[in-house]
């Protein structure tokens, strides 16, 4: 069995009132996140173009009613797509994936060719999937990663549960690695960074 280490960070699901905060600390966690930099090149236009994206994101995965933040305010914010559910139905994926397409134009293409990369190898058993994970940066390095993750994860070990990543840089690895993820061999779109694809099997 995976040990999920001790909260070191009190945890709570997201209200829908939290929308717009989860969205703007996702945001800035990822602003200088290699994948992230090589959608979007431009310093300038990232932040803004990466807040648009994740108001879409919190936006779509809000039926699943699993997205999670800080109980002592919005530091920082984990969206989960629930085990054995799919992120979403066919219509709304199309629509979904053609206003990401937008947002980061004129680097769409690079997001497709990403897209069929993690395609490729996304698992097909069940699993409680982790889209995002990020910290405000000034509260980062402070295990409120650590407790995003265990409340997932917890919940995950008491049902037996799979659980399924995309690492976005080294340092992500190592802290998902501390919580028993397995990292696989990184994958890339042509000309892209790598990401590292991880399972944490069930407990």
């Amino acid at each position: 069995m995976t040990t999920v280490h001790a909260l070191r960070h009190a945890v709570r699901r997201a209200r829908p009132e939290d929308a717009a905060a989860v969205s703007a600390v996702l945001a800035a966690a990822f602003t200088d996140d290699p994948v992230f930099r090589w959608l979007v090149p431009d310093d300038e236009l990232r932040p803004t173009t990466n807040r648009r994206v994740f108001d879409l994101l919190v936006d779509v995965l809000a039926p699943h009613d699993d997205a999670w933040t800080t109980a002592d305010g919005v530091r920082g914010a984990a969206l989960w797509v629930p085990y054995g559910h799919e992120a979403m139905s066919e219509d709304v994926g199309e629509s979904f994936g053609a206003r990401m397409t937008e947002l980061f134009a004129p680097h769409g293409d690079r997001l497709g060719q990403l897209m069929a990369a993690m395609e490729a190898v996304h698992p097909a058993e069940p699993h409680e999937y982790l889209w995002f994970l990020g910290v405000a940066p000034a509260d980062q390095g402070r295990g409120i990663g650590g407790g995003l993750l265990g409340a997932v994860l917890e919940r995950a070990d008491r049902a037996g549960h799979a659980a399924y990543l995309e690492a976005t840089s080294l340092r992500n690895r190592a802290l998902y690695e501390r919580y028993g993820f397995v990292a696989a061999e990184p994958i890339a779109a042509p000309g892209g960074p790598p990401l590292w694809p991880m399972w944490r099997p069930a407990s």
